[in-house]
């Protein structure tokens, strides 16, 4: 038996004149964490849309436990013991935790039968890898970080031996990034095998065996994680040295320009997502709001920039009052000098 769990051998991928993967080589081995880091558009999320069969390769080799595999879609990719656990989750939100668990997955045409079955497995892998979650509960109805044991959940139901994690902790809390690394290392002591895409590389340096550098597309380097360093592998994803401390100098802004006050949003089930917000944004400043997935900055953009109705509150543009609870116009706003909006993982910034 090899201990060598995945191998990919020159995979190339374009997109039209986009050449998102090249010639790229990697191998993972049995029982490891393998972290796979890289800037935004460096092309590890095509690596492994490849490898879990969202796309196809115009070039390469799969091999998967010593035999060379063909993963034209994420069926294959299941057969072939592969589970992704996608940053943004593939969960029915009305459904049940034991609904989305076993769809796809029914091994009977009889579904009481099925679900019986389902309900035992669950239990077992609950409680062999500290995944405890209701099986009863609504998705809609829990937080994020039991929504992401559930994808975990769904992919060992599959008998999953690989598990791809893509950017895990962008939607998740500290305590709960925490609490998924020692889910992560229960995995790995099971005998998993476990690839974590991410670009924090504090995590990487935490949790990883090894890490795999992605650059404009290529694979640069691999590193044992305890021979390198947060400073190396910075100097490796960019391509060249990198100040990891920003040395800033005194901000000095001028007068309001955007100013919101006691603003509430309704998303489209009624729940309140904005809860009487209030902030200002002066000239020259930029205005950074964080926080974690699905707790109201995405509304709180729309609601600003037009595209969203607000149940209350106010916006002044430039000295103008502007009334958010009617139909205001997304192209007006603009024209008018509202705040240029940007969203990064789980921040949003106004300048």
């Amino acid at each position: 038996m090899s201990d060598i769990a995945i191998e990919l051998r020159g995979i190339d991928k374009s997109f039209g004149l986009v050449h998102a993967n090249r010639n790229i080589n990697l191998t993972v081995r049995k029982g490891t964490i393998h972290g796979i880091i890289g800037e935004n558009g460096a092309g590890k999320s095509t690596l492994m849309s490849i490898l879990y069969g969202f796309y196809q390769a115009d070039r390469g080799e799969i091999v998967i436990d010593g035999k060379t595999v063909t993963i034209k879609d994420p069926n294959a990719a299941i057969a072939s013991g592969i589970g992704m656990v996608h940053q943004h989750f593939m969960l029915v939100e009305n459904f049940t935790v034991l609904e989305n668990v076993m769809l796809g997955a029914e091994d009977s045409q009889i579904l009481n039968t099925s679900i019986t079955k389902a309900r035992v497995e669950l239990k077992r892998l609950e409680k062999e890898y500290a995944l405890e979650v209701d099986p009863d509960a609504l998705i809609e109805e829990l937080p994020v970080g039991l929504q992401q044991r559930v994808e975990i959940l769904k992919a060992l139901y599959r008998k999953a031996d690989i598990l791809i994690l893509d950017e895990p902790t962008g939607v998740l809390t500290p305590p709960e990034a925490d609490h998924l690394f020692r889910i992560l290392g229960q995995l790995k002591d099971q005998g998993k095998t476990i690839i974590l895409i991410t670009h924090k590389l504090r995590e990487i340096m935490a949790i990883t065996d090894e890490v795999s550098v992605m650059r404009r597309g290529e694979m640069v380097a691999t590193r044992p994680t305890a021979d390198t360093s947060v400073e190396e592998l910075a100097e490796l994803m960019v391509g060249r040295r990198v100040l990891l401390r920003v040395d800033k100098g005194e901000a000095n802004p001028g007068a309001v320009k955007f100013s919101v006050k006691n603003l509430t949003v309704r998303d489209a089930r009624g729940v309140t997502m904005v809860d009487n917000v209030s902030f200002d944004i002066r000239a020259g400043e930029i205005v950074g709001i964080a926080g974690v997935a699905g707790n109201g900055q995405s509304e709180l953009l729309e609601a600003i920039s037009g595209i969203r109705k607000a149940v209350s509150g106010s916006v002044d543009l430039n000295g103008t009052p502007i009334d958010m609870t009617g139909k205001a116009d997304p192209r007006d706003l603009r024209d008018r000098g509202s705040p240029m909006c940007r969203k990064t993982g789980t921040m949003s910034a106004w300048s």
